[in-house]
């Protein structure tokens, strides 16, 4: 799609390139030029060929989708798919023998943290059509979201969905401060009575695992090891699957279980190095910042830079970020073209294709 509009966007004449495109194609040539380095050739190809079509379909094809029918039109498309699969997900639990995964629920999906990854992204984009449109139907969603990430206990998709609604709320603010507030507080109170209960306790808190991050912390030291090997220029894009073999590391004799190392921070390190992994995230992270200091009152944007937010944190303990087959990097890249292109249209006066 992309060569047959001949790169041009909205319709018009000129091509537009923004920096989000010239610094992920950069990423892009870095990633094919670890194949002069990497410890896995035919593994770095395969996640080099994935993330440009990641990016294509991500900041051509869908960029398109939304010129054509607006933002707003494919988030709301998004949120009620995603409100009739959890449903299904939810109703699973009552069929499936198998809707439990040592004591947490994964539904139809094959991991609890599947579950978490996903939600902690959609249930602020729907909190904030809610809070914004005033419509049943996403707040009906937003509940349905989030029964399943109470369910399957994820306390990373907590910890993003309450960073990002914070922002959201925030943001909302400007505009209608009484909402925002009484929805502040209803929401505090709700906590505070949801935190004294067996199953926040039990479930969701989980005070024994608490400390190491559900044994995260174990993977981080064996990921510090193998970088200090390569601190530079890694070992190669995509082998942080392959990593604790290539240095005989056993996980089941040391109990653990996983994959990679854990982080997408850590494990960008372990493909990369340091240098990269900081410009990398760098990047990621200046955008937020500068979506909130300087667009703070621009709703619809705020939400998109909350949503990434939410997304980076949960960064922190899922190696999901570069994963191009994980449906939490399809969405976060999805979020990130929309938070470009809205950022690109509105500081250029072209309103009128958001």
């Amino acid at each position: 799609m992309a060569v047959q509009s001949g790169f041009r966007r909205a319709g018009l004449k000129r091509r537009i390139f923004t920096w989000a495109d010239r610094a992920i194609i950069a990423f892009l040539l870095l990633f094919l030029a670890s194949e002069l380095w990497t410890i896995e050739p035919w593994v770095t190809a395969q996640k080099t060929i994935s993330m440009l079509l990641l990016y294509g379909c991500s900041f051509w094809t869908l960029w398109e989708y939304a010129d054509h029918f607006s933002e707003q039109w494919l988030l709301r498309k998004l949120s009620n798919f995603l409100g009739i699969f959890f449903s299904i997900n939810l109703l699973s639990g009552l069929v499936l023998p198998g809707a439990l995964l040592v004591g947490r629920f994964r539904g139809i999906l094959n991991n609890p943290n599947h579950i978490g990854l996903i939600l902690g992204l959609a249930i602020p984009l729907v909190i904030s059509q809610w809070l914004y449109t005033r419509r049943k139907l996403p707040l009906a969603i937003a509940l349905i979201l989030s029964l399943n990430v109470i369910a399957c206990g994820s306390r990373t998709a907590m910890l993003g969905v309450a960073v990002a609604t914070l922002a959201i709320l925030i943001s909302l603010f400007a505009k209608r401060s009484s909402q925002a507030l009484a929805v502040s507080v209803l929401v505090v109170i709700g906590l505070a009575l949801f935190t004294q209960t067996d199953l926040f306790a039990n479930h969701i808190l989980r005070e024994t695992s608490l400390s190491t991050a559900s044994n995260r912390t174990y993977f981080w030291e064996l990921a510090k090891t193998y970088i200090a090997h390569r601190p530079d220029f890694g070992h190669g894009f995509g082998t942080d699957d392959v990593i604790h073999n290539y240095y005989g590391t056993v996980l089941s004799k040391l109990q653990l279980r996983g994959y990679g190392v854990m982080s997408s921070y850590y494990g960008l390190a372990v493909q990369l190095g340091w240098p990269a992994t900081y410009c990398f995230f760098g990047l990621m992270w200046g955008f937020v910042a500068y979506c909130f200091v300087k667009y703070w009152r621009n709703y619809a944007l705020v939400t998109l830079a909350a949503v990434l937010a939410s997304g980076l944190v949960m960064c922190i303990f899922e190696p999901a970020i570069t994963s191009a087959g994980n449906v939490f990097s399809f969405l976060f890249w999805m979020i990130f073209m929309l938070a470009i292109r809205r950022a690109y249209y509105q500081k250029r006066g072209l309103l009128a294709h958001i």
